[in-house]
């Protein structure tokens, strides 16, 4: 057993315990535990399982027979693998889902008896319906966090609004059934005041803050600063710690240079606007508001006033019949953006929503959908001719994959 300081300055304390039986076989295993200031890491053996869980003693993650796995606080269960080189993704069916839980959990429990670490309580006594009162706590706190952008998956979310101002955007479903609404500060504070409560010792694994939901930063000036000093007050995380949301490219110019520099000042760090194409005329059939003009001018806008923003650009959306205009005009409207370090591009492959009315819409239009390989491609010719003002200093491109969401 060890207990000290690691080479990153945090503080771990590592055990292993010999002839523990793993939770899912008759076979015996060395169990490591290592305790780091945000996460409890457990190993099986040398290179066998490894489990993540944050210091409520909630799973995060795992890595299990060549697989990954991420566990939503709502108790779904994402499996990912490699297969030819090909990235593949299933969530686990409830049954399976629990069996994995209640597994890992009487692995969980079997090397915290073992080691006998205060610490490591917090990882005792988990069955399914603990889990299960713990999915019902996570939706009475928030309405369903329908997506986040990729580098937010770990954010502390705050829905100082619930769904979408527009709402209306074919191919998407995310907020259906929701009205927008702008809470109080004081609403803000209520929410705030159950968040910590139900995160509470593992509020230190969120490093960011993601005002949500879909387009929260539309809310007046006032109603921003307003809920920018409840936050302040209530610090719900450390100093430093950025803000981050999304933002309907129209909408930005409804606050002045002034009001974004403010906001900059008061730790907005990125914008992330849902671009999805250059191409004007797949912009309208799509019905999203705004033309590709207004996405330009708000990315010039946040820039000058210190905010980063993400440029969000739907892959394969439009399929074969705007294919060649979609990649166009995407290529163009980026290549006048000022884009730089800090910033990210992301591309989002499409993915038909079944709730959503572009699949009925293309069927009429006869659009032929892209397949995976075409939009890889569609996805590599945008790449190929962007041209950031920059080079040494390019804005990052990532993938952003929607169906690997999960909080």
């Amino acid at each position: 057993m060890t207990n000290g300081e690691g080479p990153d300055g945090a503080r771990n304390t590592q055990h292993a315990t010999r002839n523990t039986q793993h939770a899912t076989r008759n076979t015996q295993y060395a169990i490591s535990v290592t305790i780091r200031p945000q996460v409890i890491h457990l190993l099986v053996g040398d290179a066998a399982p490894s489990y993540s869980f944050d210091l409520a003693g909630r799973l995060i993650g795992a890595f299990e027979g060549g697989r990954n796995y991420r566990r939503g606080l709502d108790n779904r269960v994402l499996q990912k693998w490699a297969e030819a080189g090909v990235r593949q993704r299933r969530w686990l069916a409830p049954d399976e889902a629990r069996a994995f839980l209640e597994a890992a959990y009487r692995l969980a429990d079997t090397a915290a008896v073992a080691i006998g670490d205060p610490r490591l309580d917090v990882l005792r006594g988990w069955d399914w319906a603990r889990l299960q009162t713990e999915a019902a706590r996570f939706a009475a706190v928030y309405r369903p966090v329908s997506i986040l952008p990729p580098d937010q998956y770990l954010a502390l979310v705050l829905q100082a609004t619930e769904g979408c101002s527009h709402n209306r955007c074919t191919f998407c479903d995310f907020y259906q059934g929701r009205p927008f609404r702008i809470k109080s500060p004081d609403e803000l504070r209520d929410h705030i005041g159950a968040v910590r409560q139900f995160f509470g010792p593992a509020l230190p694994l969120r490093k960011s803050l993601f005002l949500a939901d879909a387009n929260a930063l539309v809310a007046p000036m006032a109603r921003l600063v307003g809920w920018l000093d409840v936050i302040a007050e209530k610090r719900i995380l450390p100093p430093g710690a950025g803000i981050y949301s999304f933002m309907d490219a129209f909408d930005v110019q409804r606050k002045s240079l002034a009001e974004w520099t403010e906001l900059a000042t008061r730790g907005l760090r990125r914008v992330y606007i849902g671009m999805e194409t250059g191409d004007d005329v797949l912009l309208r059939w799509l019905v999203k508001p705004g033309a590709m003009a207004d996405v330009i001018e708000a990315v010039i806008t946040l820039k000058s006033a210190g905010v980063a923003v993400s440029v969000i650009v739907m892959t394969g959306i439009g399929g074969e019949h705007y294919a060649e205009a979609h990649v166009r005009g995407t290529i163009n409207a980026l290549n006048a953006m000022p884009l730089a370090a800090g910033d990210i591009v992301y591309f989002s492959p499409f993915v038909d929503q079944p709730g959503s009315a572009y699949g009925r819409l293309a069927a009429e239009a006869g659009i032929n959908p892209l397949n995976d390989a075409e939009i890889a491609s569609q996805e590599a010719a945008i790449r190929a001719g962007l041209r950031f003002r920059d080079p040494a200093h390019p804005p990052q491109c990532s993938k952003y994959d929607i169906r690997e969401f999960i909080y």
